[in-house]
């Protein structure tokens, strides 16, 4: 679930109990500290302010640009490149070369490397197609899951579940059944036949009864004929937001909550979430994925990047990357046939669709390789799914129109929502 409406900074300013970390707070506000004295031309304190963040929160891709602008500034210039080749090999874009604190650097063969790469990272990559449309854009489809010849995409302003069969989406869930709210996170759990949704009562949820607002659960329904099988809620003065859910192979259901820094977990057969994995390094989970294997839940944070939670062991470490590798704004995740973690991040420029090796031990991201990104189909990614060689992902959500209110700031029509296909690749 991409953050803004439900997001990082919405529960940080309501109080809701984020219990966000002391790294992830401070580097915050060393970067506030850093922005009000470059606005008043002390750029030596905010190089200083910057480098601390940066040590905090290592490879952040925000810090990195901030940091070299305000090393030109006071003179640093090769530190400056330094960071600027570190945001380069990111793949991440930015306009660097028409702003006047870089142009003693102009010429310098280390800054013209760093932006040429930048201006080679806002080239295509991939060649992701439209799979099938999904209807009007203005139901915001968000969650998508594939099993087999079918599709299901669910639909945050409409409360229900499209089901696409032969490259048509049809109904497949109505709005609101079996008390569903907006609908987030799809996960299909093949063997018992079931669909299960995370789902929360949200600022873009219509039709709420009173006192709804701030309610969410999980749903589960038939894989065959979208009948109600199960439902877990979680009342709204719990005031979660579960955006993204994941299914173990004995039908243990997982769901991660963005608003309390937490997972949640269903066991076979109860009728009651329980909250299992809330631990201080959260800030906002977002993305979940059981391993092949079955040992380990993989989170995505969108604030603090992958943790691999051990099942059995009940304990969670923060999975490593090279330098290179920035794994901030990464949405939803899931496992390809191969064993590759399949990953949307949207909270970087340019959006993109990733895989990811991880190292046989589970406690470090070995490389990352972009499979998609800078596409014309892409303006708003949001959760993919793999499929054999592909990976099929909501390629439009609009969710830049919509602020934490959910009230629409956009103008002129929503557009077709497009499901876009790209292959994994080697």
């Amino acid at each position: 679930m991409r953050l803004g409406v439900y997001g990082l900074c919405a529960a940080l300013a309501a109080g809701s109990g984020l219990a966000a970390t002391d790294q992830f707070l401070r580097s915050q506000s060393l970067r506030s500290e850093a922005a009000d004295a470059a606005k008043t031309g002390d750029y030596a304190k905010a190089e200083a302010a910057l480098t601390e963040a940066l040590r905090l929160r290592p490879s952040h891709p925000g810090i990195l640009l901030a940091l070299a602008s305000a090393e030109a500034h006071v003179g640093d210039g090769e530190d400056a490149m330094t960071h600027l080749q570190q945001y380069a090999t990111m793949g991440l874009v930015a306009r660097i070369a028409d702003r006047p604190e870089f142009l003693p650097l102009a010429l310098k063969p280390r800054f013209i490397g760093a932006k040429v790469q930048i201006e080679r990272n806002a080239e295509p990559k991939g060649a992701p197609v439209k799979a099938f449309a999904l209807g009007d854009g203005a139901a915001l489809f968000e969650g998508l899951a594939v099993d087999g010849a079918r599709a299901y995409a669910s639909s945050v302003r409409e409360r229900r579940i499209v089901r696409i069969e032969g490259g048509v989406a049809s109904s497949f869930v109505a709005p609101g059944a079996n008390g569903l709210f907006s609908a987030f996170g799809l996960a299909i759990d093949k063997p018992r036949g079931l669909l299960w949704v995370a789902s929360t009562a949200g600022a873009l949820t219509p039709d709420l009864a009173p006192g709804e607002r701030g309610a969410a659960g999980v749903f589960a329904f038939d894989l065959e004929t979208g009948a109600p099988k199960a439902n877990a809620l979680l009342g709204a003065d719990v005031k979660a937001v579960l955006g993204d859910i994941a299914v173990a192979a004995d039908g243990t259901v997982y769901a991660s909550d963005s608003a309390n820094a937490a997972i949640w977990r269903l066991k076979p057969g109860a009728t009651a979430l329980e909250r299992v994995f809330d631990d201080p390094r959260f800030v906002s989970p977002q993305g979940l994925a059981v391993t092949p294997d079955q040992r380990f839940l993989i989170v995505a944070d969108y604030a603090m990047g992958l943790f691999a939670i051990d099942l059995a062991a009940g304990t969670m470490i923060t999975l490593s990357a090279p330098s290179a590798v920035t794994l901030l704004g990464v949405d939803g995740i899931g496992f390809a046939d191969d064993g590759t973690l399949i990953a949307t991040q949207n909270g970087i420029a340019p959006e993109r669709v990733v895989a990811i090796t991880l190292d046989e031990d589970v406690t470090a991201v070995r490389r990352m390789r972009v499979i998609a990104a800078n596409a014309p189909l892409h303006d708003g990614i949001t959760l993919a799914a793999a499929a054999g060689p592909f990976v099929y992902y909501i390629a439009n959500a609009p969710w830049a129109r919509f602020d934490e209110a959910g009230h629409d700031t956009g103008s002129g029509p929503f557009g077709e929502a497009i499901v876009a296909k790209v292959a994994i690749g080697p």
